[in-house]
């Protein structure tokens, strides 16, 4: 007979901390240097979790989330992935798939696939002009709102080759600006409180 071990929260936990920790890793090889955005993005989102007064548990799924939003830039081709410049509609259309890529991948892992939807739902916009389902306002799972703000912070905060980096009252000036169009009014007003 087929004995089910049944795994105790602390146990649950763990085994999902491990599993993160290896996509982690394999991310940062693909793309060195990666890892400290992601780390600061799973504290951000925590934060803006706890702030926003979101039980344990859901605080918890959405910094697991938050720090492998982007797992599915593993299925990305290194030529976009890494493009020095502005990327063409064909290469937006591929860069558009890595939500649903990744949370397939996160699916394919059963100690972490109750952060699929946050994954798969990080480039939403409350104006329902975001993708990959273009869903609008209270449809998005509110940890993927929370998710789509700690992102947008993160990138503005870092030099790429085509866009210089952003202070952090410009990146807060522009999470406000975009607040009940691209972003979700609440986790903004949540977020932005979290910065004297």
């Amino acid at each position: 007979m087929l004995s089910v071990r049944v795994h105790s929260n602390r146990e649950q936990s763990h085994v999902s901390r491990e599993t993160v920790g290896l996509l982690l890793k394999i991310l940062n090889e693909r793309d060195p240097g990666v890892l400290e955005d992601l780390n600061r993005m799973g504290h951000l989102a925590m934060d803006t979790a706890k702030a926003l007064r979101l039980p344990d548990h859901e605080v918890e799924r959405i910094e697991l989330a938050a720090r492998l939003h982007d797992v599915g830039k593993l299925t990305i081709p290194d030529a976009i992935l890494h493009k020095p410049g502005p990327l063409n509609d064909d290469e937006w259309e591929i860069m558009r798939t890595h939500p649903e890529a990744g949370a397939r991948i996160v699916a394919a892992a059963p100690s972490i696939a109750h952060i699929q939807d946050l994954v798969r739902y990080h480039h939403e916009q409350y104006n329902g002009r975001g993708y990959s389902a273009g869903l609008a306002r209270d449809r998005i799972p509110l940890g993927a709102c929370i998710i789509a703000v700690c992102a947008a912070f993160v990138a503005m905060m870092r030099h790429r080759p085509y866009s210089d980096a952003v202070t952090v009252v410009e990146a807060l000036a522009e999470l406000r600006r975009c607040s009940g169009s691209q972003f979700h009014p609440k986790v903004i007003e949540a977020f932005c409180e979290m910065f004297p």
